[in-house]
């Protein structure tokens, strides 16, 4: 009895432990281009399947050992093993390259790009909801890198990059107009739609005549070629909006402006501008595109107030004259740019009624 349970003990204790099974192996194929993906921050990410998938998918980690080249798609035979407490914000699994089993160029043609003059691309589905108003539309510009278009109720126009060869577009700076719509649903749109340009980055594709534009694998914009029987407009009437305004100071340079009295209203049938300096009225000429303006020499009266008045007016009519700046429309503020330096920043209010 004793023996039995010396044998039945070491058999407890001494037992090897099983075997833990090894790295599997799997095909994956690899798409010719990245895609704008989110992990522990924006990044890009490889569009991969298995043999058993249809769809690509983002991979959120490395392939070790593998050099991977845009423009080219690949059939990769990979090995792939578990994570032993893999960090809480990474993948558990690790993918190591065994073969590279093809690799393909896939051709990639500028001429085809959806991002030329001329082309107008009206929004059809959004978020994988169809928009069919078609009031929503933007047109691009390569030359100078903006777009503008209509979010279905007011003007909107910015700044986008594109990389052809990853087949990626980003959208920058925007700015709009701002009417309120009628419609309700126009309204919800049109800021769903402004939102979806706002410093964002997407994988784009054209497909059966269509500009899809992709965020972490799903279609989130579709576009279709053409406009109804609207009329093409060149830019976005941006001043229209501007010139209804007063603009009230409340930035220069580095100095927040807590003293009122310092404001602008533009009058661009007229190519004028007045207001006030904090003390004296001030008025000049000025020339205008959809994204600059460039201001003429200013003019004052000459009364005298306050020096700490003075001065601030001083510097105020020392920015604003002879001075080109870039501007956008955000928030409710007009702001003015040298190169990428924000110089003013004013504030809108209703013009005062005569």
């Amino acid at each position: 009895m004793l023996l039995k349970l010396a044998i039945a003990m070491s058999t407890l204790f001494f037992a090897p432990e099983p075997e833990q099974s090894g790295p599997k192996t799997q095909v994956m194929y690899v798409k010719e281009s990245k895609a704008p993906c989110t992990g522990v921050a924006p990044m890009e990410c490889l569009q991969v399947r298995t043999e058993n998938e249809s769809e690509w998918s983002n991979l959120y980690t490395n392939i070790q050992g593998f050099n991977y080249q845009p423009g080219y798609q690949y059939k990769l035979l990979v090995a792939v093993s578990n994570i032993k407490n893999p960090p809480a914000d990474g993948s558990s699994l690790k993918y190591t390259l065994k073969k590279v089993m093809y690799k393909k160029k896939v051709a990639v043609s500028n001429s085809g790009s959806p991002f030329v003059s001329g082309k107008r691309w009206t929004l059809v589905e959004m978020n994988g909801s169809p928009i069919s108003s078609g009031k929503i539309w933007l047109e691009f510009d390569p030359s100078g890198n903006r777009y503008h278009g209509n979010g279905g109720c007011n003007g909107i126009g910015g700044e986008f990059k594109q990389n052809a060869t990853a087949g990626i577009v980003s959208f920058t700076r925007g700015m709009s107009t701002m009417m309120a719509c009628i419609d309700e649903n126009d309204m919800r749109n049109e800021t769903n739609f402004q939102r979806s340009l706002e410093q964002k980055t997407y994988n784009y594709r054209v497909e059966n005549g269509r500009l899809n534009l992709y965020g972490n694998g799903r279609r989130l914009l579709s576009f279709k070629q053409g406009a109804g029987e609207e009329k093409p407009q060149q830019q976005p009437d941006v001043w229209a909006f501007i010139s209804s305004k007063r603009w009230n100071l409340i930035k220069l340079n580095e100095t927040t402006i807590n003293e009122p009295g310092i404001y602008l209203e533009f009058d661009p049938a007229k190519g004028r501008y007045h207001g006030r300096g904090g003390c004296n009225i001030v008025n000049g000429s000025f020339k205008h595109t959809a994204s600059s303006i460039t201001m003429g020499p200013g003019m004052s009266t000459r009364m005298a107030c306050g020096e700490a008045i003075m001065k601030r007016e001083t510097e105020f009519m020392k920015t604003i004259s002879g001075k080109t700046y870039k501007f956008d429309v955000a928030e409710q503020t007009l702001n003015l740019y040298d190169k990428d330096k924000l110089v003013m920043i004013f504030g809108m209010t209703d013009k005062e009624k005569k």
